[in-house]
């Protein structure tokens, strides 16, 4: 039922950034800026999961500290 949820949600974030990407070709010189400020976002979204992979410390706090 969970993971039904999680599909169901990643569903509704894929179409409404599909959505947002659209309109802001559509209002073509303005929206020049919101898909900077996007590719902005995702890089640094991108940073931060490639730093979290790599950092062992916090691998082992998840690991090994019960709650």
């Amino acid at each position: 039922m969970e993971k039904l949820g999680y599909v169901l949600l990643s569903l509704v974030a894929v179409a409404w950034v599909v959505l947002l990407i659209s309109g802001l070709v559509m209002a073509f010189p303005w929206g020049i800026i919101g898909l900077i400020g996007i590719l902005g976002i995702g890089v640094l979204l991108i940073k931060v999961i490639s730093d979290r992979m790599k950092n062992k410390e916090d691998d082992h706090y998840t690991q090994n500290v019960h709650k």
